[in-house]
């Protein structure tokens, strides 16, 4: 199974960026290849996602160690997780973000998806780092 991790460089403290990622409900603001909504349901969230669909998603966040797991559903008895940490890094934050390709997604449609979490990487950044003085 191939697998895909990146990482970046934030400049804030951990604990803010744990919090901004370990909320679901910010999932759109910078997994915007994944999330375009999310509304909550009693085991999670439900993720609105840019093809249409929605999928059941569960975060397993743990701020002692700075661990952040996506349980996703995308169909019914097939789970996929992504795994994050954030980790201190002199004054500022380290993302780091690694996920898998599961069984029965095509090689093109993985490299789409590792693409993706780029593009997400820099909105995470540029969420957490920058201020609107509007």
């Amino acid at each position: 199974m191939r697998s895909d991790t990146q990482n970046v460089t934030i400049a804030a403290t951990p604990e803010q960026v744990f919090a901004f990622v370990a909320d679901g409900a910010n999932l759109p603001r910078w997994a915007i290849g994944f999330a375009k909504s999310v509304r909550k349901s009693p085991s999670g969230w439900i993720v609105g996602t840019a093809q249409g669909g929605e999928v059941p998603t569960t975060i397993a966040a743990d701020s002692a160690t700075g661990t952040v797991d996506f349980r996703m559903e995308p169909a019914t008895g097939m789970t996929a997780t992504a795994y994050a940490r954030v980790l201190p890094n002199a004054g500022r934050a380290e993302f780091i973000f690694t996920q898998f390709q599961q069984p029965g997604v095509p090689d093109e449609v993985f490299s789409k998806l590792v693409a993706s979490v780029g593009h997400e990487m820099a909105a995470l950044k540029a969420l957490l780092e920058v201020e609107c003085p509007l």
